[in-house]
């Protein structure tokens, strides 16, 4: 029987109807997908009749309120996208091997990326690929950041990896160990010492990240290694624009990436001593969706990243 319903999809199912399916899907009815597509409802409605047909099952509950995804409805919208996802590489994929110089790569990256890692790695690839155009997203370590890969809206994520249990669904692949650093501004206090103890700033202002973000906890994490609570912070803050535009001061100190203070722009205004190592580092790491054919221009800049990050393999030093 189910070679049968293979067989019978596999002769009459078309990606219009798929298309057709989803924009009713992301709309929520028939008149607004109808309207979007520049077609007529009853065609909406006979090709979703015709597609529930085919397939034996309900692919949509219909109501007054408008049409919503069945789990059937739900499984074939979820294949259907990766299928889409993979006509549109081909597509690329063909664009980049006719022009080598061009394509489109899609990246997720979390936050400190943003500022460090990422835009070295886009200015030493433009170098090489003028044509190469880079779309960037910032994500957040909320717990639904994976969904962009599954969503296939972006092709890869580059970030720390998230300290719970890996994803079955997802490659890792591990770039460097991220550690943190005391850093204050040079014009502050502290900018003539060689060595800074974490434990004698317990009362200075910080400039701290939210405690229940990933990174809030890493900061938690060094604290509470030297035998200490986290201090009250005097900001609390996530935005890297801020941190730049208050370390200057003189006034507060901050703990941040290795890597970002080794790509950042602002590295001639700050100090930077490492801080004591949590019981357990959180790597950086390129997260891709398995079973995922990346086009060439994506795996061509995951090959670049590689290499831009390749100091931060080498040892620690004492200061920035």
């Amino acid at each position: 029987m189910t070679m049968r319903l293979v067989d019978r999809i596999g002769r009459r199912l078309k990606l219009r109807d798929l298309h057709i399916l989803l924009a009713v899907s992301e709309r929520g009815s028939m008149a607004k997908a109808a309207h979007d597509l520049a077609i007529s409802q009853p065609v909406v409605s006979k090709t979703i009749s015709d597609l529930e047909g085919t397939i034996g099952v309900r692919l949509l509950d219909r109501s007054r309120q408008g049409a919503v995804a069945t789990p059937y409805g739900r499984a074939l919208l979820r294949r259907s996208i990766a299928a889409f996802d993979e006509l549109r590489e081909a597509v690329r994929e063909i664009e980049f091997l006719t022009e080598p110089t061009s394509g489109e790569v899609r990246v997720g990256a979390l936050v400190a990326m943003m500022a460090g890692l990422l835009p070295a790695a886009i200015h030493n690839i433009r170098g090489q690929y003028p044509q190469l155009t880079i779309h960037v997203r910032q994500l957040i370590t909320s717990p639904d950041v994976y969904e962009h890969l599954r969503k296939r809206t972006v092709d890869f994520i580059v970030g720390r990896v998230l300290s719970r249990r890996r994803e079955k669904d997802l490659n890792v692949e591990t770039l460097f160990d991220e550690p943190l650093f005391i850093v204050a501004g040079r014009r502050s206090k502290w900018a003539n010492r060689r060595k800074m103890a974490i434990a004698d700033l317990s009362k200075e202002s910080w400039i701290l990240p939210e405690p229940d973000t990933e990174v809030g906890a890493i900061v938690a994490d060094i604290f509470h290694a030297s035998g200490l609570e986290v201090p009250h912070p005097a900001v609390v803050c996530s935005s890297i624009e801020m941190y730049w535009a208050l370390l200057p001061t003189g006034n507060y100190l901050a703990l941040l990436p290795r890597s970002l203070l080794r790509f950042s722009t602002h590295r001639a205004i700050i100090k930077a001593w490492p801080a004591p190592m949590p019981l357990q580092l959180r790597p950086v790491g390129i997260e891709t969706l398995k079973n995922r054919t990346l086009s060439p221009a994506a795996q061509l800049f995951i090959d670049r990243i590689r290499e831009v990050a390749q100091p931060l393999t080498k040892p620690l030093k004492a200061t920035l």
